[in-house]
């Protein structure tokens, strides 16, 4: 009878798991503060595995008002509960701040860090790695899914060296706010007494939502009388107002804890976070039965270069590539609800992991959606769970500082070998609308769009994540006209050749690459019917380089193609830029080449030269009465 009563028990707790193993997460005995002084490293990391892994794992942080730590319900049981589904659970015991409040934010950025470093070990994927909080478990969570970096380049520790932002966060009535809204036994305990605005800003999480912050889902009672349930509220409204995926689980009752951790409000958030993790293939192995019953369709298939933004994808046997912000393609999948795209990064070599592309695309026209590529990575999942999607992908960042000229394909090109799909997954590719070419330098480009008005130069390894391609103002334009939109715009750039290493415009127009003609036959195909030049920012020309560019690109386009060439809106060059365009127009008789000046535009600078993204608008908004004129 005993025997059977055991049997019984060990039945009714699932599948057996491996024993939790501990580790430290800082090596040493001491761990940074953050503010140049350190403290014992007592930080520990509980590594939960499933019986079976599926790769998906979740760093847990528990609450307790950064007083203690209330570890087995809000850590310990959350570890046992996603273990059930195949996740593994990594137990955060972070330091307690007692006012300062670096130490649990550097505490949860090296526990991301070292969990991706032992992803082979613990059966995780790197990129399937997200975090969980619970109250003020739930505000270091979010903090760490609102303040990250790609890694720490030249670190002597390898770990240091590796991202710290987690790919989802889940957040359970948390803390979100600093300011009003605040728990005030939180707030007191990480910032002490009478912080500073800006240490209340620093560490309010809503206030530090990015376009790059990961899908988050977030469940609150709206009767929670410890947090406010606004908490959650204002960190939902931050994530819309940056585009990014976000659910919102509002709970009818429970308070604070869920009525301790148990009933219909507990059951009902972890419902509905499994079926938001399903949707994010956590649930299930990177490589699932439906990724093996696909398909791959290859970069060279017919469709899927009918679908590329022209003049700025390089082709060769397995690949594509493109070394140009902005660069983009669209494509319709029928019949298939996943899209993944195999990419290669074998050649990337940039000397920090914050200096990789930035890709960014929509799933049928909804939130945009952003991945940094990094170092040995072959797949990006653009979708997952939507029926016939409509995919709208563009390099959203590049860094301005690598070679994009030289060689068959440029060190710093993104390479993308195909994509997979359902096995009966047809691609079609929606109507091209008439070709607008935007050429030009960093401004045109968007470098620093999505940068606050004056937020500062970015930082060198800042500049991708500083990028919105779309954000351009010559986006904005070839849009508005109902035109598809190709860029030749690099950071740097002038008429005589520079940014990425590219010669001067007269022979970038032919070149795409230093041994790629861009050119059919003698022309671009397909040709433009509107190319915009903004050149001019990097330094005044001289007269025979613009002459020479203006004169190789009628050349390449057809007689009908109109060409703008835009003054700077700094107003730099102005005048030899004028003078020279005047030149070829009195030389050529090309009455289809005009000069468009605008004159004096005020707009919002992130550093006093690059446009903000407000600054874009405003520029699009004042170059729209001269354009109308001249294409309506």
């Amino acid at each position: 009878m005993r025997l059977r009563f055991l049997l019984l028990l060990l039945t009714l707790a699932g599948p057996a798991s491996a024993e939790p193993q501990r580790v430290p997460v800082w090596p040493g005995k001491d761990a940074p503060d953050g503010d140049g002084s350190s403290s014992p490293a007592t930080t520990t990391l509980t590594v939960f595995q499933p019986e079976h892994p599926n790769g998906a794992a979740m760093i847990i942080c528990p609450g307790g008002g950064y007083g203690t730590l209330v570890t087995e319900p809000e850590g310990n049981g959350i570890a046992r509960w996603l273990n059930a589904h195949g996740i593994t659970g990594l137990v955060l015991e972070y330091r307690l701040p007692q006012g300062r409040p670096m130490v649990p934010l550097l505490d949860a950025q090296r526990a991301i860090r070292l969990a991706r470093s032992n992803a082979q070990t613990w059966k995780i994927d790197p990129q399937r790695l997200g975090i969980i909080g619970f109250s003020a478990g739930g505000h270091l969570a979010a903090t760490a899914a609102t303040r990250f970096d790609a890694g720490i380049s030249g670190s002597k520790d390898a770990v240091d060296r590796l991202s710290s932002r987690p790919d989802f966060a889940v957040l359970v009535y948390p803390v979100i706010t600093m300011g009003g809204l605040s728990h005030s036994g939180s707030r007191d305990n990480l910032l002490g007494a009478n912080p500073s605005q800006k240490l209340i800003d620093d560490f309010s999480a809503e206030k530090q939502v990015s376009d790059r912050t990961p899908p988050v889902f977030l469940a609150h009672a709206k009767d929670d009388t410890l947090v406010s349930p606004r908490n959650s509220e204002v960190f939902v409204e931050a994530m819309k107002a940056h585009h990014v995926q976000t659910e919102y689980l509002e709970l009818p009752s429970g308070g604070h804890g869920l009525n301790g951790y148990q009933g219909p409000s507990w059951d009902a958030w972890q419902a509905a976070c499994l079926k938001w993790l399903e949707a994010r293939s956590m649930l299930s192995s990177a490589g699932s039965n439906a990724a093996a019953a696909g398909r791959s369709i290859a970069a060279s298939d017919p469709q899927v270069l009918a679908g590329l933004s022209p003049l700025n994808w390089i082709r060769t046997s397995g690949a594509i590539h493109s070394p140009v912000c902005g660069a983009s393609f669209k494509f319709a999948f029928l019949d298939t609800k996943q899209v993944i795209l195999n990419v290669d990064t074998s050649h990337l070599n940039y000397p920090s992991p914050a200096r990789f592309p930035i890709l960014a695309w929509t799933v049928n026209n909804g939130a945009v959606q952003t991945h940094q590529l990094a170092a040995g990575e072959s797949t990006v999942t653009l979708s997952e769970s939507v029926a016939n999607p409509v995919i709208d992908f563009y390099i959203k960042g590049l860094s301005p500082f690598e070679d994009r000229f030289h060689g068959d394909v440029p060190a710093n090109a993104v390479s993308i070998t195909g994509f997979t799909v359902d096995a009966k997954c047809r691609l079609t590719v929606p109507a091209a609308a008439p070709l607008w070419l935007n050429l030009g330098d960093s401004i045109l480009s968007g470098d620093a769009a999505a940068y606050a008005s004056k937020q500062g130069r970015p930082p060198d390894d800042q500049w991708a994540a500083s990028d919105d391609a779309r954000a351009s103002y010559g986006y904005l334009l070839a849009k508005h006209y109902g035109y598809r939109e190709s860029r030749l715009a690099f950071g740097g750039y002038a008429w005589g050749g520079g940014g990425g290493n590219n010669p001067e415009v007269a022979g970038l127009v032919d070149q795409l690459t230093s041994t790629t003609s861009r050119l059919t036959g003698e022309k671009l195909l397909p040709c433009p019917k509107v190319v915009l030049i903004n050149l001019g920012e990097n330094g005044a020309p001289k007269a025979e380089t613009v002459v020479a560019a203006l004169t190789k690109l009628r050349q390449r386009c057809n007689p009908d193609t109109r060409i703008f060439v835009m003054i700077p809106v700094s107003g730099r060059a102005r005048e030899e830029v004028t003078a020279a365009v005047s030149s070829y127009i009195g030389t050529s008789k090309d009455p289809r080449t005009l000069v468009v000046d605008l004159g004096k535009v005020r707009f919002d600078t992130a550093d006093g030269q690059h446009p903000t993204a407000a600054g874009h608008q405003a520029i699009y908004k004042a170059a729209l009465p001269a354009l109308d004129k001249l294409l309506k």
